[in-house]
C-alpha cells in the first residue's frame, strides 16, 4: 500500500469516528411520564402558625394510688406482684388482724350490754309510769274529797306526796333510759370504729389498673404509713413537662398540643398548669392529657410542642409530605401540570399542617392527594 492510500484510509476512519461522535450527542425526545387524574393541589403560602416550645417530660398515670398500712402488724398475705393487672375491690394483701378482731369483739359486747340495758330501762319506765298514773288518780280523788271535807288533811298530804314521788321516779327512770341510749350509741360508734380498723387489715385495689411497685414481703412488720403497694390507672395518662417561667402566661388550659412519645405522636390537651415556679430551675410544671388509646406507659419519655406565641411561616398539609427513608419531600406541580419531586426540610407540626423551612417558595403548588401514584415527570390531568 502506497502513502496516498494510507492517507485516504486514515481520513475515512477519522470521518467515521466524527460522525459517530456527533451522532451520540443528538438528543432524543424525552419519554412523557404517566398521566395521573384526580390529583388535588394546594398553593403554598405564608400563614399564621403558633410558635412552639419543645418541652421534654415524663408520662405518668393520671391516677396513681400508693397503698400504705393504716395499722401496725406483720404482713400476712400478698396476692400480687409488680406488673399484675388488678380490679377495683380485689384483695391485694392482708395484715395480721388479731388485735383488730379483739377490738371488734369488745365493741360488739358493749353494744349487746347496752341493748339489754335498754330493755330493762323500758320495763322500769313502764312500771314507773303505771305508779305515777295510780298516784295521780289517787291524788285527784283525794283532792275532791278534801273539797267536800270528806278527807283529813293528813290523808290528802300523803296522797300528794305519793304522786310527786311517783312522778319524780318516772322522770328519773326516763333520764336513766336516755343515758342507756347514749351509751348504746357510743357502743355502736365504737363497734363501727373497730370494724373500720379491722378493714384496714385487708388491702384492696381502689381501681382497675396495674401494680407498679411491691414494697414489702410476707412477714414484714409494718407501721401506719408504711408503703405496701402502688397501683396506677392504665386508662388515662398525662405527659408532665417543665417550661421556662417566662412562658407562664402563654400556656392555656384546654389548649391542643402535639405530643411525641415512644408509642407515637398524639394530640393532647393542656389539663393543668402549676403556677408556682421552681426556685432552682425557674420552670413551672404543665400536665398534658393524652388520648385514652395512646398506649403509653408510666415513666416513658415524651416531648410536647406547646404554643407560646404566633408567627408566619410556609406550611403544607401533612398529606403532601412524602418520606423516602430519612428524606422528606413534596411533589411540586408546575403550571404545565408536570410533577417534580423536591426534597424539603420540615419544621414543627401544628394540627394537620407541617411547617416547611426550606425547599419551597410561596406561590408554588404541591400535590396533597394520590402522592403514592406520583413520580418525577408524571403529568397531572384536570388542573
Amino acid at each position: 500500500m502506497n502513502g496516498k492510500s494510507v492517507r485516504s484510509l486514515i481520513l475515512i476512519v477519522v470521518a467515521t469516528g466524527f460522525i459517530s461522535a456527533c451522532g451520540s450527542n443528538v438528543k432524543r425526545p424525552e419519554e412523557s411520564g404517566p398521566v395521573i387524574s384526580g390529583v388535588q393541589t394546594e398553593t403554598v403560602r405564608m400563614e399564621s402558625a403558633p410558635t412552639l416550645y419543645r418541652a421534654a417530660g415524663v408520662v405518668r398515670s393520671v391516677n396513681t394510688a400508693v397503698l400504705s398500712a393504716q395499722l401496725a402488724g406483720a404482713v400476712r398475705e400478698i396476692h400480687v406482684q409488680a406488673g399484675d393487672r388488678v380490679r377495683r375491690g380485689q384483695l391485694l394483701a392482708a395484715l395480721d388482724d388479731r388485735s383488730a378482731q379483739a377490738q371488734v369483739q369488745g365493741a360488739e359486747a358493749g353494744v349487746q350490754e347496752a341493748t339489754e340495758g335498754e330493755v330493762e330501762a323500758d320495763q322500769a319506765l313502764k312500771a314507773a309510769a303505771a305508779e305515777r298514773e295510780f298516784g295521780e288518780a289517787t291524788f285527784n280523788r283525794y283532792k275532791n274529797l278534801l273539797a267536800k271535807n270528806s278527807l283529813s288533811r293528813q290523808e290528802y298530804d300523803g296522797a300528794q306526796a305519793h304522786y310527786q314521788a311517783a312522778l319524780a321516779n318516772e322522770r328519773a327512770v326516763a333520764a336513766k333510759k336516755q343515758q342507756i341510749l347514749a351509751r348504746q350509741q357510743q357502743a355502736r360508734s365504737q363497734q363501727n370504729s373497730a370494724q373500720t380498723y379491722l378493714s384496714y387489715s385487708r388491702i384492696v385495689s381502689p381501681r382497675d389498673g396495674i401494680v407498679t411497685a411491691k414494697s414489702v414481703d410476707v412477714g414484714t412488720v409494718v407501721m401506719p404509713g408504711t408503703p405496701l403497694l402502688t397501683v396506677e390507672d392504665t386508662s388515662r395518662y398525662r405527659l408532665e413537662v417543665s417550661l421556662p417561667e417566662a412562658y407562664l402566661g402563654d400556656v392555656k388550659i384546654g389548649e391542643s398540643v402535639t405530643v411525641s412519645t415512644e408509642a407515637g405522636q398524639f394530640e393532647g390537651n393542656v389539663a393543668e398548669v402549676v403556677p408556682a415556679a421552681d426556685s432552682a430551675s425557674h420552670t413551672f410544671l404543665t400536665k398534658i392529657d393524652l388520648p385514652r388509646d395512646s398506649k403509653c406507659r408510666s415513666g416513658e419519655y415524651g416531648q410536647a410542642g406547646i404554643p407560646v406565641g404566633e408567627g408566619k411561616s410556609l406550611a403544607v398539609p401533612a398529606s403532601a409530605v412524602v418520606e423516602h427513608g430519612e428524606l422528606q419531600g413534596v411533589f411540586v406541580v408546575n403550571p404545565e401540570g408536570t410533577v417534580e419531586y423536591r426534597l424539603v426540610k420540615t419544621g414543627k407540626s401544628f394540627g394537620s399542617r407541617v411547617e416547611i423551612l426550606s425547599g419551597l417558595a410561596g406561590g408554588e403548588k404541591v400535590a396533597i392527594t394520590q402522592t403514592d401514584r406520583l413520580r418525577d415527570g408524571a403529568r397531572v390531568e384536570g388542573l
